[in-house]
């Protein structure tokens, strides 16, 4: 029996283009994945300082079709919606309609998002990714930032939140809306387990865009700093990011780690594989995180992770790793001479198989789903 297809409209705030090429990854890889199973169509409009004219750049690989339009930034809030309406209807000169619109991450196109369902006439099912629900940084966002959040989630036809943690966060905001959980996915056969190599220096790895409010470098190079000053040298942590690396890299050399600490970075999807596998232990060091990837890639790999309680790392089973204090290098740095010492064994068997419900295939059949349930 042949499965029905659909046409599925995705847009997002974040997604990968000329100026960020990394932004939003995961929301394209979401996008290829349900391209597996129907037709998909990504609307994505990009403001820039440089940018003079409209341009609308198109792209299809398969069943997968991506509009994005480049347009020139306005000074004033009223300008840059109304060049961001324009960039819109760009875009929907080449798409007429669809069976479902999925959009992600709320600001700061929530409004543009709406405008899209009105003129696709089609449900609306959103998935939110963004840390703006958290108390703390929703007591930080403007008058206007509160308000396309309130009108967007009126008007989203179906809610989910990547986890539990933000669906939480979310219901604080909105206790009447209905959510539920759709986790990001990870390709379980290309980050898969590889036997480690047993050395006398033990190796760490953290992945991130290194922001500091919320990824917390200085809090991992302070760490790194506390073991050196115990005298504990046989270890090396290696930092990946597809952000600049300079400010922490001085201040690595300026603490005198630059044995024990190096940057690398960027690297494309298929290239992170390895750096895991030949890794001891993977860390977390966030403040904050709404799901966290690279835990789920740590863990398909069978690399334990050092994590603090955040994301789907924020109750750490002991087998899958240890669970840290946020903004705390002292803990931090306890948990690396754990590993360093050899206190703990972990059996990576058991941690790649806590991964597989982030496995494409399994996420896959979530949105089918999804999909099957609001589209008509």
């Amino acid at each position: 029996m042949l499965q029905e297809q659909f046409h599925v409209v995705i847009a997002s705030s974040w997604y990968p283009n000329k100026h960020q090429p990394f932004v939003g990854n995961f929301v394209q890889r979401q996008a290829m994945l349900i391209a597996t199973k129907h037709q998909v169509t990504v609307i994505h409009t990009v403001s820039h300082p440089s940018q003079t004219e409209f341009k609308l750049e198109k792209k299809t690989t398969g069943n997968l079709t991506e509009f994005i339009v480049y347009h020139p930034r306005g000074k004033s809030a009223v300008k840059k919606y109304a060049l961001q309406k324009r960039a819109l209807k760009y875009a929907l000169t080449e798409v007429l309609d669809a069976d479902l619109l999925i959009s992600h991450v709320i600001l700061p196109k929530g409004i543009q998002f709406a405008r899209l369902k009105k003129e696709l006439n089609c449900p609306w099912v959103h998935l939110e990714h963004g840390s703006y629900f958290r108390k703390d940084y929703w007591k930080s966002l403007s008058y206007i930032q509160k308000t396309i959040i309130r009108r967007t989630v009126k008007r989203i036809d179906h809610l989910y939140a990547v986890s539990e943690n933000l669906k939480q966060e979310i219901l604080t905001h909105f206790p009447q809306k209905e959510i539920g959980i759709l986790p990001n996915h990870i390709d379980t056969d290309l980050f898969k387990f590889a036997p480690k190599n047993p050395e006398k220096i033990k190796k760490f790895l953290h992945i991130s865009t290194l922001e500091e409010a919320t990824k917390n470098p200085k809090g991992l190079i302070d760490a790194c700093q506390i073991l050196f000053d115990k005298g504990i040298l046989n270890f090396h942590v290696t930092i990946i990011s597809d952000e600049s690396t300079k400010k922490w890299k001085d201040y690595a050399i300026q603490h005198e780690l630059d044995n024990q600490v190096s940057f690398d970075g960027p690297f494309d999807w298929e290239d992170l594989p390895r750096l895991y596998q030949q890794s001891d232990a993977f860390i977390l060091n966030s403040n904050y995180e709404t799901f966290s990837i690279v835990v789920a890639e740590s863990w398909a790999t069978g690399t334990p992770v050092l994590s603090t309680p955040v994301g789907i790392a924020s109750k750490l089973p002991k087998d899958l790793g240890i669970q840290t204090k946020a903004d705390d290098p002292e803990s931090l740095a306890a948990a690396m001479e754990v590993i360093i010492n050899e206190e703990l064994t972990f059996d990576s068997t058991k941690i790649r198989t806590s991964s597989m419900k982030y496995s494409s295939e399994r996420v896959l059949k979530q949105l089918e789903t999804i999909i099957s349930k609001h589209v008509g």
